[in-house]
């Protein structure tokens, strides 16, 4: 286990309010980046903030919207549009340098200065596209994609895009999201990256930070599991396997795991 790996696994058990989201999703990048300079970073993050509050406003609608205004406008962050797929655009780091992004690691930008200033934001779970809620705004949904305010009516339009004509608006894809849910998700984003570039050896370190982050999460063990099998290492694969076999309750996932150890079993040994 690498060393960022071992603070993530101490980050996991923390209480969700006592987890940095910065300095997590700084180490999440750090796994790849290894001259990462995490504290570097954190450092730029805290003279972002500086530098608003020394105008900021006392009236927290105000201020909420000076935020926005600031990220969007003064730093210039938004969507990186041309290449929204590229792995960068998950790591915070980058995202800082580049100021670009996708909406999830632009609501870090937010979450992370908003923090600093004690602007109460949440992170929205909303399907295929992070939203931040900013209390202190009547109209408080931001898409950090673009920094825009979204009404109820945009949210509907924004799920038809990203789910399908036929998918609903319900109170569930409005819910906040917890703080580990939000490096679970960065971690996921990465992950269908590579998996989708069949980056085998990329995508089983994200697994590896998934399970870290979420270990009752047994469903990442199973794509672990299957990442040994695309990287040829049927061994590891059958060990994964039999560990789920042992220690989950959870059924559906054992059964898959007896089926795909079965398959391995009866499939030939590769001579190499």
């Amino acid at each position: 286990m690498t060393s960022a790996q071992r603070t993530l696994q101490e980050i996991a058990q923390l209480r969700d309010d006592q987890i940095s989201l910065e300095r997590a999703a700084l180490l999440i990048a750090a796994e790849i980046q290894t001259d990462l300079n995490v504290d570097a970073y954190l450092t730029t993050l805290d003279g972002l903030a500086l530098t608003l509050k020394k105008k900021i406003s006392k009236d927290p609608s105000i201020a909420a919207q000076q935020l926005i205004d600031f990220i969007h406008k003064d730093e210039q962050f938004k969507g990186n549009i041309k290449n929204y797929y590229a792995p960068e655009n998950s790591y915070l780091n980058r995202v800082i340098d580049t100021r670009q992004g996708i909406p999830l690691s632009l609501a870090l930008i937010h979450l992370a200065i908003g923090n600093r200033l004690d602007i109460n934001i949440q992170g929205i779970n909303f399907p295929g596209h992070f939203l931040i809620r900013y209390e202190a705004l009547e109209n408080g949904i931001i898409d950090p994609f673009t920094g825009r305010t979204l009404s109820q009516s945009d949210c509907a339009t924004l799920l038809k895009q990203v789910a399908g004509p036929a998918a609903v608006m319900n109170p569930d894809h409005l819910q906040q999201a917890t703080n580990i849910g939000i490096l679970a998700r960065l971690v996921d984003n990465l992950k269908q990256i590579h998996w989708r570039n069949k980056n085998w050896e990329s995508a089983d370190l994200c697994l590896q930070q998934q399970i870290l982050l979420m270990p009752e999460h047994h469903e990442f063990r199973i794509q672990y599991g299957a990442v040994q099998e695309m990287k040829g290492d049927r061994t590891g694969a059958q060990q994964t396997y039999l560990a789920i076999l042992q220690e989950t309750k959870n059924q559906k996932i054992k059964q898959t795991a007896a089926q795909r150890l079965l398959s391995l079993e009866k499939k030939p040994q590769t001579l190499h």
